[in-house]
């Protein structure tokens, strides 16, 4: 009996899937992630990105009648990767059929408004992949030799900007770092604030969001209540005090970190072949129905010296190199 039962569930999935080919991808863009929501993707083949960025510094000069040559250009290297996910997901029939007939009860279903291979994929397996990428995109940390553990599988925000501090100065990839007390509840608003000042002159209309953890956004509303009224906090909220920049919670992370990026700087990563999610196979193993599923899921930012960083750890301001800082925004910066 067990044996027909899965027979039955592996053909009624395998003949639904091929009615409704762009189900899982569809439902997984649905489900835009925070991360999903703030970036823009990026389109390459099988997991790398390389991307080129031109630096041209100042060619306007005076007008004569002599040729005189003003402006030279950089080219800038970076590669960024994403990351091939699977999904190993295991059913046991027997053991789900009383919750699938109980929602159709609950819902006043018929077996045909929900076959159990939509229960099995829709209310079962597609929830818990949303859901373990919404961790992964935040506390994921590469291993490659823990692959086949949860959270091993892709570098979260978290991560990518413990990568960014890491960069050696003056090698062309770092972040430029903006320092700041540790946050606490009575001074995360004049932080924050001190964040956006801090921010260097050619860059500042091109960053329209500033990125922190929940807590610390919620921080950051109370304190402002208590500061400004209520009022004014009603007519500002979701929005930096200074900036009028929008204020973006990243729920599951922990640190204190906050960052922000000129617009169109951070990206999600697409591969545009094989990232496509897509069950790839089914298959019976005793009372077992095996789903076996693929895509490639990734976040990083095109170029590492437009992002910009609290540092609480020193005085450092810039990019940790003066040729540098001249060549992005015309400063010095300053190291305390």
């Amino acid at each position: 009996m067990a044996d027909i039962l899965i027979d039955d569930v592996i053909k009624e999935v395998n003949t639904w899937l091929a009615h409704n080919p762009n189900l899982i991808s569809a439902s997984l863009n649905r489900a835009q992630s925070t991360l999903d929501k703030h970036t823009s993707p990026l389109t390459k083949i099988k997991g790398k990105f390389p991307q080129g960025s031109t630096l041209i510094s100042n060619v306007v000069q005076g007008f004569s009648k002599v040729w005189n040559a003003l402006g030279q250009a950089q080219i800038e290297h970076k590669i960024l990767k994403n990351y091939h996910q699977k999904v190993n997901f295991p059913i046991v029939p027997a053991d789900i059929l009383s919750s699938y007939w109980a929602d159709l009860y609950a819902e006043n279903l018929k077996p045909e408004q929900m076959p159990i291979s939509k229960y099995i994929i829709e209310r079962e397996l597609l929830p818990k992949v949303i859901d373990d990428l919404a961790t992964l995109e935040i506390k994921g940390v590469y291993d490659p030799a823990r692959l086949d553990e949860f959270g091993f599988s892709m570098n979260g925000i978290e991560q990518i900007i413990l990568d960014l501090f890491a960069e050696v100065p003056g090698t062309g990839h770092t972040p430029f770092k903006i320092p700041m007390q540790a946050l606490t509840d009575t001074n995360i608003v004049d932080q924050v604030t001190s964040f956006e000042r801090s921010l260097p002159s050619k860059a500042k209309s091109k960053v329209k969001k500033l990125f922190m953890s929940e807590n610390n956004l919620e921080r950051y509303w109370l304190q402002y209540e208590d500061q400004f009224g209520q009022n004014q906090f009603q007519k500002d909220k979701g929005k930096s005090r200074l900036g009028k920049r929008e204020l973006v919670a990243l729920p599951g992370m922990e640190s204190d970190d906050i960052f922000a990026t000129i617009d169109g700087n951070f990206k999600r990563l697409i591969d545009v072949f094989d990232g496509k999610p897509r069950v790839t196979d089914i298959q019976k193993q005793d009372y077992e129905v095996k789903f076996f599923m693929e895509f490639w899921k990734g976040y990083d930012f095109l170029i590492n010296e437009m992002v910009f960083v609290a540092n609480y750890a020193d005085g450092e301001y810039g990019l940790g190199d003066t040729d540098l800082n001249q060549l992005y925004y015309g400063i010095d910066g300053v190291t305390v």
